[in-house]
């Protein structure tokens, strides 16, 4: 049935719904996402749906200043999305794991250049369901070193189509930014479903985006290394999606506070470095 549905045609005619300014159709939609979904509005910069100028603008939403405290101890990588931990563990042999049974190249993912850097590393893999705050954010201080996009479809990645379609992260379009640390490397692979049309990073201020130019976007990249700190943004999603994480040598990780279906916020401790 996924093969059947015509994919980027979906996402791009809901899309120009989804960026429309006319109050009644905005309005309808938002009120239906509620209605369906029943998202926290406590924490979000507005609560008042007359303050978001489209759908977009509501879904995409920013947190209210002081909502969220950041876990700002040296070793401490933060979750960068909120979400729910579908699945991690160690990459063995050049393969990650989704949902528990179906095994996937790193190659595939992220490209040969990083292929011997992350074999024998860490992965971690975060599902957003649409309710929950859609920005994504910096982890752990470094410098940006590589950003690139990769893939062509738009699968749905809900937890129904993560268990019936093999290989869905390799399939769908996705982002991946390569991040170096002091003495310590990670990546973070931000992978689109149905009905996202973009991956928005945070160097991007043209707001009339097109799809194809916030490809050439992610491949140009912000710029010569630059440097994030933890709690900087770094992304935002138009729809429910996935992030990975993946972490360069795991035995530098301290990993006792993960756990399977662990629900996690930004901002929150994720796992820790045993040494800096």
């Amino acid at each position: 049935m996924h093969k059947l549905v015509p994919h980027l045609l979906l996402t791009l005619l809901l899309g120009l719904l989804a960026n429309s300014k006319v109050r009644i159709i905005k309005n309808i939609l938002i009120k239906g996402f509620i209605w369906l979904y029943k998202p926290d509005l406590n924490e979000a910069i507005h609560s008042d749906i007359e303050k978001y100028s489209s759908y977009n603008d509501f879904f995409t939403r920013k947190l209210k200043y002081g909502s969220r405290v950041i876990d700002n101890v040296n070793t401490s990588f933060i979750s960068p999305v909120d979400g729910e931990i579908v699945d991690h563990g160690l990459i063995e042999e050049g393969q990650l794991i989704q949902a528990k049974k179906f095994n996937y190249s790193l190659e595939d993912l992220i490209g040969r250049d990083y292929k011997s850097l992350y074999s024998g590393g860490y992965f971690i893999t975060i599902y957003l369901a649409p309710t929950d705050y859609h920005r994504i954010h910096c982890p752990f201080n470094g410098q940006i070193t590589d950003s690139k996009h990769l893939g062509t479809s738009l699968y749905s990645v809900n937890k129904k189509a993560q268990e019936s379609i093999p290989y869905l992260y390799i399939k769908n379009e996705r982002s991946f930014l390569q991040i170096d640390s002091d003495g310590f490397k990670y990546s973070l692979v931000s992978v689109g479903a149905s009905v996202v049309g973009s991956i928005v990073p945070f160097w991007s201020t043209d707001e009339n985006f097109s799809r194809k130019k916030l490809i050439k976007e992610w491949n140009e990249g912000p710029g010569q290394k630059i440097q994030i700190n933890k709690g900087d943004e770094l992304a935002y999603f138009r729809m429910g999606s996935t992030v990975i994480l993946l972490f360069e040598d795991s035995s530098k990780l301290d990993l006792d506070s993960l756990k399977e279906n662990m629900l996690v916020k930004f901002g929150n401790k994720l796992v820790s470095l045993k040494n800096i």
